[in-house]
């Protein structure tokens, strides 16, 4: 070696990954700043512009012809290597710190150690919600004997202990890929590669289990679990503490792919076989718990459950804090026992266990120990299950505390569709009814920024009678709801039957808040739902006087209830039923509305109304035409209300059908109607070829049949279908 020697080489193999190869060399600038250093990067096969910006970061740039070997690229950088120790990485992760490792020089303590291991975090999605946790061996002394070997996840060695835990962390986002099929093939390579390797030296345990890594990523359980049993067999009288440790991925390995299989019978058999291994060691023993846990639950073995959790955590509690010692225990498919869903996992199976044979004790001993504000990882279904438990169970104080610790939890959505599932249950079942009020009284108790809290407050005080607080209680839950009306019914029916003063309650919501919520409510619900709803807040209306602010919004909410017969309850048959339906509308519409616009406003254009509004003015202009036997203006009317405001057509329509037949009955009657029916039909076809002119040759039809039925037979009638026809072909 060269005399002057830089204390760190640091070397990445880099791709030309060009989204991440700038954040990897940030990352490495601070440690190269406090740190003598120097930085070789392996060029793979970068294109210009990933060159020019290596460049800026060394000088040391060694060109390498891919050739499916990852130790021969990374050897090519460890030749130029001049630092007593030796640090490697790749251009798709980085360092989140490297004080760690600055600290680790230049206080002098790599003077102890002959290599150390970092934490790489290795996630499965970019918003970083699933990853694990490895340790890795990227960092050595330099010795003149150290190499990379396989081809494929390639490492150093021979390495000597002793070895430091260092906690700088890499974060790795190598295991994501653009699609599937880039997955498959990057799979199907290292398949190949790994399965190349094996027949050459089989010995070499650490490349089975490589490829029974890779077999998992391919989701090929099959070939896991043959792949495990062939590696159990091949090892079978091994009895160094290297291979000890890494038959246990083997044990883990095959179980975890009966279970991933749905071979649940032969997992508990592999299960047994593996506990009666005493090579296994605390780590592997650990992870062979947490999986009874889930195979003897879904035998529905509960007592068994209980045990193995128990001693899964006896495990747990011994190791948690001896690092060093987990370290030296852990290889793949084991080291899941330390994960968050490792842990997370026992203790849902083993709190399921106990709730089934109604016992408590495991969720009052366990429930904590999940970490509520840090990751959780449950059991699909846990929540619920805890859920139905505290129904059928009798009350416990503890449940109260477990529910706000619950309610806290941000996203914890399947809480509340649990309580709610309950509850409807409760509307078809007596027993179910009392399970729902069981899980009432527990999260009545809870403080959260939760309108549904409230709602349960209002409902168990009803049950019980405790109804001191009802006001106080509904007065919460609006603040909370931005569309009161959207509240279940009983809401209501319980506000009714205890004199809860709704209307004070109504007043205080801010008018913007009211309209959007009743415009909510009328866009998204049936009309039954409506005429109910608007049955209810008009038994509200007290009749010991109602002010001004309290007015406006009942007024809003009457002229949306007008406004929802308009479009959905209109007659098509009664005539007279109709005009009262526009008639009531008209007037609510135009008397809200006329405290905010000038008169002037509802004359010409009316470009300033909301079209509800516009659509009122005709139909209070078409009423009035329609009792002073003004057919001319009827017409004008008709043709003005039409388009107006969409969700009226069908009244309209409706309205120019039935006034029709009308007419065509007055001129069946004598001929004395005979002209003033003609003018009509005149101006009908006026408005059938205003709608030919915009193009609306549909609408134009339809107008056109109407019109046929009380002038049969008419010339002009016959030319306008030809001309309407002559458009559709």
């Amino acid at each position: 070696m060269k005399e002057n020697r830089p204390l760190l080489t640091i070397s990445l193999l880099s791709s030309g990954r060009g989204k991440t190869i700038k954040k990897c060399l940030d990352s490495i600038v601070p440690l190269m700043e406090k740190v003598d250093s120097e930085l070789i990067i392996v060029d793979t096969g970068c294109n210009e512009e990933i060159k020019k910006l290596m460049a800026g970061y060394t000088d040391q740039i060694v060109p390498f012809t891919w050739c499916d070997d990852f130790s021969k690229a990374r050897n090519a950088g460890l030749e130029k290597a001049r630092g007593q120790w030796f640090l490697y990485l790749d251009d798709d992760e980085w360092f989140i710190d490297t004080k760690e490792i600055e600290d680790f020089f230049l206080s002098g303590e790599y003077k102890k150690y002959k290599f150390a291991n970092y934490i790489q975090r290795n996630y499965m999605d970019y918003d970083r919600h699933i990853f694990t946790d490895t340790w890795v061996s990227r960092l050595a002394k330099l010795e003149k004997n150290i190499r990379f070997v396989s081809s494929i996840h390639e490492y150093l060695h021979p390495l000597y202990n002793p070895c430091k835990l260092l906690h700088s962390m890499v974060e790795h986002f190598g295991y994501i890929y653009a699609s599937k099929e880039e997955e498959r093939q990057h799979i199907k390579r290292n398949i190949s590669l790994l399965q190349k390797m094996i027949e050459r030296e089989p010995d070499v345990i650490r490349w089975w289990i490589h490829l029974l890594q890779e077999y998992r990523a391919a989701e090929e359980y099959h070939q896991m679990q043959e792949l495990c049993r062939s590696g159990l067999e091949h090892f079978r009288f091994k009895n160094t503490v290297e291979i000890n440790r890494d038959r246990g991925a083997f044990y883990c390995g095959m179980i975890e792919a009966d279970l991933l299989a749905a071979y649940n019978e032969q997992a508990e058999i592999d299960l047994e076989k593996a506990m009666t291994d005493k090579r296994n060691n605390q780590m592997c023993r650990m992870r062979l718990n947490n999986l009874g846990t889930e195979i003897y639950f879904k035998k529905g073995e509960y007592a068994r459950v209980v045990e193995c959790g128990e001693k899964y955590l006896e495990y747990y509690k011994l190791l948690v804090d001896q690092e060093e010692e987990r370290q030296l225990q852990e290889t793949f498919f084991v080291l899941n026992a330390f994960e968050p869903s490792g842990l997370n996992s026992t203790l849902c199976y083993t709190i399921l266990a106990g709730l089934y044979q109604d016992d408590t004790q495991q969720l009052k001993d366990h429930f904590w120990d999940f970490g509520w504000d840090g990751v959780l990882m449950l059991v699909r279904g846990f929540i619920g299950e805890v859920i139905d438990a505290m129904s059928r169970l009798p009350y416990e104080d503890t449940f109260v505390i477990m529910a706000q610790t619950m309610a806290n939890r941000e996203g914890l959505n399947e809480l509340w569709d649990k309580l709610l599932e309950w509850e409807r249950r409760g509307e078809k079942n007596e027993a179910d009814r009392e399970r729902f009020y069981a899980l009432a009284r527990i999260f009545s108790q809870v403080e959260a920024q939760n309108h549904y809290v409230w709602y349960l407050r209002i409902v168990y005080g009803d049950h019980t009678g405790d109804t001191e607080k009802l006001d106080e209680w509904y007065d919460k839950m609006f603040h909370y709801v931005a569309d009161i009306f959207q509240l279940d019914d009983v809401v209501f029916d319980i506000a009714e039957r205890r004199q809860v003063n709704l209307g004070a309650l109504f007043e205080k919501i801010a008018f913007d808040q009211w309209e959007l919520g009743v415009d909510s409510f009328f866009s998204n619900s049936p009309y039954a739902r409506i005429r109910k709803r608007a049955g209810a807040v008009e038994r509200t209306m007290r009749p010991d006087g109602i002010s001004e602010r309290l007015m406006v919004r009942y007024d809003y909410f009457f002229m949306k209830a007008a406004e929802a017969a308009v479009v959905y309850d209109y007659s098509r048959e009664d005539f007279c039923a109709l005009q009262a339906c526009l008639r009531a509308f008209s007037e609510k519409c135009l008397g809200f509305y006329g405290r905010y616009f000038k008169e002037k406003a509802f004359a010409g254009e009316m470009e300033l109304l909301p079209p509800g509004c516009r659509a009122a003015v005709w139909f209070r202009r078409l009423l009035e035409a329609q009792e002073g036997g003004d057919r001319k203006q009827i017409g004008e009317c008709l043709k003005g209300a039409a388009g107006t405001f969409k969700d009226f057509e069908g009244a309209v329509k409706a309205y120019t059908a039935l006034y029709a037949a009308q007419e065509k009955a007055k001129l069946e009657a004598g001929p004395e109607v005979s002209d003033e029916m003609r003018a009509l039909a005149d101006q009908i076809k006026g408005k059938i070829r205003q709608l030919l002119s915009q193009g609306m040759a549909a609408e134009a039809f339809q107008v056109l049949q109407q019109l046929k039925s009380f002038i049969p037979g008419d010339p002009e009638t016959v030319e306008l279908e030809k001309e309407i026809t002559l458009r559709f072909s």
